[in-house]
């Protein structure tokens, strides 16, 4: 599966893999960093959305495209308990709904949205 683009909507497709970063960067307006752990010898990235809807939290998004794993934690700024967190296990596919969201696909047609602004969703 190569990247697609459908122009009409702006829409931007891909497999979930390493290449898929900077696209979700690009379209969550933050920077990835390496996370200080691996698995199974793989990179995992970490991204941290403000969470505009919420202020004094953010949203940290950790991508493991080679387990297949997308965790989404809201998180407090400074110290304090996480409490909600979300994970996407079976990603196969990114979505790139520009200057909107990005939607990571999983087996079984369910998704895993997170925003520019810090939001996240599941639809099952």
């Amino acid at each position: 599966m190569g990247m697609t683009r459908t122009s009409e909507r702006q829409v931007t497709r891909l497999p979930f893999t390493g290449d898929a970063i900077a696209l979700i960067e690009h379209e969550l307006g933050v920077g990835a960093t390496v996370a200080p752990y691996r698995v199974e010898g793989e990179v995992v990235w970490e991204l941290r959305v403000p969470a505009r809807w919420l202020p004094g939290t953010t949203l940290l998004v950790v991508l493991w495209p080679s387990i297949r794993r997308v965790d989404v934690r809201v998180v407090p700024d400074g110290e304090g308990p996480v409490p909600v967190a979300v994970t996407a296990t079976g990603v196969h596919t990114v979505e790139v709904y520009a200057s909107v969201e990005v939607m990571f696909r999983r087996d079984g047609g369910s998704v895993l949205f997170v925003t520019r602004d810090g939001r996240v969703a599941v639809a099952d």
